[in-house]
């Protein structure tokens, strides 16, 4: 007979809070091994007694049987002395192994759960916190590791005998589900509308009606509140703009299923998929033909989510037996550049004027989290904004090293922390010019920190030297490393793919502080082992008025216009301007000729708004790159006809994209009475063919084989495809951002990798 071994086992990855103990119970049952498993600071521990044989296999399975939100990372082994004990137990989490858990995501509603939700015989039917082992909050509840109910903020809620059952049974899924509850011990909801108080079923049926009968109201979810209301109730969604002062802006939507999401609109396989994951994100679907245009005005695409809480999943049952299926506008609770709202006092104080009633819970939010949003482009899924669902997953690096802090920018500001060869990101912070958001980036960065056990080490941050990130990085301790804006942006995809050797960064997006001072925004970046260079750009341009350029976009367009059509541009195309105020032009102009308060930049951003204008989709924008966006939505999925030309010219040993052909040509079209999306057409074809050559020229004299793609601009998806598919013909490789956004949310990941690498400019 074969002697009794025994083996202990450390699991790391994301392994708590996914029903990893039991999966480990029922798989040591189903090997006759003795021993126990626990949750420590470093991930899961086991110590699995019985054969030599069953023990191996019993190993092997534990990376090859993970439940299906676990990630496994590492599993270690190591011999142990036999202890002779006969059964294998669950035992209580502890140990003083060097902190490495990682704590998952929130995970969306199973389908099992889902199931026992919609059953009127069941005993948690239409209860808005069912959840199990492989569903519910996870990152939003826990304030540290090892994540155990007493370390969440369900501390509070004392398991019911039934509950406690469950949670106690080897074969239920709920066998040490932490989140665990029911009607009877469980969170509940209260709904506060016209100066009464609703609770528990009741809520939910009132604010269904209230939600039918036209109204605006907040509704905390799993990372704060939403503001929701009918997206086919035009009063409605009148009253929602005028409160969140957005006009134009797109409002998320949120259907009953993916059926529902089929009936409006278009939807692959791989948004499909993305829309049923665990994660649950926003994803921009292009809608069909007229459906629901208030929600997204002037866009081909919709953002749309399903019902990832077992709350929304209980009003969509309710509405829908009032006949109601059609989508519920689901909109951050905020108003704008503001946190998301985690509690009914915050809601009271901020949102009383945007909601007239307020569906709460008394399950505390330690950690607020607003909705991921993600888009397929160039084959893949990638995401514009990475909060819940995805936050506080680890993206691997190649290497490691000295922990880093990465503050960011000041745009969709996300920091990083590293632990070795992890990045965690932050969830999406916002605007730093707001102080609420520099207060919640302190307030995440200590609770974060905490959760990680990562000390103080490197800083980076933003060159920039007014940003608000930068202010807050210097006043943290550890050495600080100021990190070039579109380098960052380059080193984020490079960090994502594990890349190493040379390669060439191309970096379109809005803004970036430049290193020689200036604005930059088009760069083609030169990367060696731990240097980089600045190899070309597009040819700089005014723009009057600086910051305000992103919004009155006619004036980075007359920037354009003069500069390509010279001293007669009035003669041939002023009446361009016609609807913008004639004092206004001429002040722009005299600002322009005198160059006062006019910085040079060569941003894509600014581009883009200046040929939609041109091509008269709009001449003043009320959020960030609505003009492009717009533009961008007229092509609607068909192939340019004929390309706009830029020039490429050697400017100081740097190949330099002068816009002005181009922009001629634009010209002359609209005072043809060409449409703007016959314009859009032409620049998105000529644009991508001009980078597309640029990049093949400067990594051809480099002997540079890999380009990476990133900066916001690349959130266009025909350009995005256009570059990607014009740069493998022209045989180099090419990466572009998935688990990081391209946008400045992705911008910390390249900041961390700057300084872990060592990177530095060259001279």
């Amino acid at each position: 007979m074969s002697p009794i071994v025994r083996k202990k086992i450390l699991v790391k990855g994301v392994v708590q809070g996914v029903g990893f103990r039991p999966h480990i119970y029922k798989l040591a049952a189903a090997h006759a091994l003795a021993g126990w498993v626990k949750n420590d600071a470093a991930g899961v521990t086991i110590e699995a007694e019985g054969l030599p044989l069953a023990v191996a296999i019993f190993i092997g399975e534990i990376t090859l049987k993970k439940p299906a939100a676990a990630r496994v990372d590492s599993v270690s082994v190591s011999a142990v002395r036999v202890s002779g004990v006969k059964n294998f137990t669950i035992t209580k989490s502890g140990g003083r192994a060097p902190a490495s858990a990682i704590i998952p995501a929130d995970l969306a509603l199973c389908a099992d759960c889902r199931r026992e939700l919609l059953d009127p015989s069941d005993r948690r039917y239409l209860y808005p916190f069912t959840n199990c082992t492989n569903c519910g909050p996870r990152f939003t509840i826990v304030k540290t590791v090892p994540y155990d109910r007493p370390l969440t903020t369900m501390a509070g809620f004392k398991m019911c005998p039934d509950c406690l059952r469950e949670y106690g049974d080897p074969l239920d899924r709920r066998f040490h589900a932490q989140p665990n509850a029911c009607p009877v011990c469980g969170p509940s909801v209260k709904l506060e509308a016209g100066g009464k108080v609703f609770r528990g079923p009741a809520a939910l049926e009132k604010t269904a009606e209230l939600l039918l009968s036209g109204r605006v109201g907040a509704l905390q979810s799993l990372g704060g509140f939403h503001l929701a209301c009918r997206a086919d109730d035009g009063g409605a969604m009148a009253a929602l703009r005028r409160a969140k002062r957005r006009p134009h802006k797109p409002f998320a939507v949120m259907l009953p299923s993916a059926a529902s999401a089929r009936e409006f609109c278009l939807v692959s396989k791989l948004e499909a998929a993305a829309l049923a994951s665990p994660a649950a994100p926003v994803v921009m679907l292009r809608r069909r033909s007229g459906a629901f245009e208030a929600a997204a005005p002037g866009l081909s695409r919709l953002g749309v989510m399903l019902p990832y809480t077992p709350l929304h999943a209980a009003l969509f049952s309710l509405l829908g037996k009032k006949g109601f299926s059609g989508p519920l506008v689901m909109t951050s609770g905020n108003f704008r550049d503001e946190p998301i709202c985690k509690d009914s006092r915050e809601v009271k104080a901020r949102l009383s004027g945007a909601a007239s009633f307020t569906l709460s819970h008394d399950r505390p939010i330690h950690n607020r989290a607003d909705d991921s949003v993600a888009f397929e482009a160039a084959g893949a899924l990638r995401l514009a904004r990475r909060a819940r669902g995805f936050v506080p997953s680890a993206v691997k690096l190649a290497s490691g090293g000295r922990p880093v802090l990465a503050c960011g920018a000041d745009l969709k500001n996300v920091f990083c922390l590293t632990r070795g060869p992890e990045a965690f990101l932050s969830q999406h912070i916002g605007d730093l010019a707001e102080p609420r958001n520099q207060d919640y980036f302190r307030e995440t960065l200590s609770k974060l920190r905490g959760l990680l056990k990562v000390p103080p080490g490197l800083v980076a941050h933003d060159l920039h030297p007014d940003y608000a990130s930068t202010a807050i990085a210097r006043a943290l301790p550890g050495k600080k490393i100021p990190v070039q804006h579109h380098a960052a942006h380059a080193l984020s995809v490079a960090a994502e793919y594990g890349l190493s050797g040379p390669f060439l960064g191309v970096s379109f997006d809005g803004t970036g502080y430049g290193s020689d001072g200036r604005i930059w925004g088009s760069e083609f970046l030169a990367f060696d082992e731990n240097s980089w260079r600045r190899a070309g750009h597009l040819k700089y341009f005014a723009l009057p008025g600086g910051d305000i350029g992103a919004l009155e976009i006619w004036r980075p367009a007359l920037a354009l216009v003069k500069a390509a059509l010279g001293p007669g541009w009035r003669e041939t195309s002023a009446r361009l301007f016609s609807e913008v105020p004639a004092s206004k032009v001429l002040t722009v102009e005299r600002m322009i000729e005198a160059g006062l308060n006019c910085p040079q930049t060569s941003g894509m951003g600014r581009l883009f708004d200046a040929f939609s204008f041109i091509a008269g989709v709009r001449a003043g924008a009320t959020y960030e790159a609505q003009g492009p966006m717009e533009m961008e939505s007229l092509l609607r999925g068909a192939k340019p006809r004929g390309a706009y030309r830029f020039d490429l010219n050697s400017v100081s040993g740097r190949v330099e994209i002068d816009p002005a052909p181009a922009v001629k040509a634009a010209v002359a079209d609209r005072l043809a009475g060409r449409p703007a999306a016959f314009i859009s057409a032409r620049l998105h074809a000529g644009l991508a063919a001009a980078a597309v050559e640029t990049a093949a020229r400067i990594a051809g004299a480099a002997g540079l084989k890999t380009v990476c793609l990133s900066g916001g601009v690349f959130q266009n998806r025909t350009l995005l495809e256009l570059v990607t598919g014009g740069l493998e013909k022209k045989g180099l490789a090419v990466y572009s951002n998935r688990l990081v956004p391209a946008n400045d949310g992705g911008i910390a990941l390249g900041q961390a990798w700057y300084a872990l690498k060592g990177y530095k400019e060259a001279a």
